[in-house]
């Protein structure tokens, strides 16, 4: 009755294009951090870290295949895009289709 499926899974995680690779490299013990260096966020600024996790192409998007402008893209928060290509890719790693 309190059956759960999970059937598709997508994430964006540090120094890693995929979750695949994430999980590769997280049980082989590797270090996915890396040196801090944005002039922007100097080692210290508020606490900032000397080692820090960072997604890769965090500024990448498809705003065609998505049927968005590029002003609405340019005005939205990266975070959202980044949650509207999770989104699609766990369902796309779902099997689910458009069918």
């Amino acid at each position: 009755e309190n059956d759960i499926v999970i059937s598709g899974i997508a994430g964006r995680f540090p120094l890693c294009e995929n979750s695949e690779e994430f999980w590769r490299r997280l049980i082989s013990g590797e270090d996915l951090s890396s040196t801090t260096n944005d002039e922007r966020w100097p080692v210290g600024f508020l606490g900032l870290p000397a080692r820090t996790r960072r997604i890769k192409k965090i500024e990448k998007f498809d705003a065609e295949f998505f049927n968005k402008s590029k002003v609405e893209c340019d005005s939205m928060d990266p975070q959202y895009r980044i949650l509207i290509e999770v989104v699609y890719e766990a369902i796309y790693d779902s099997g689910i289709t458009n069918e």
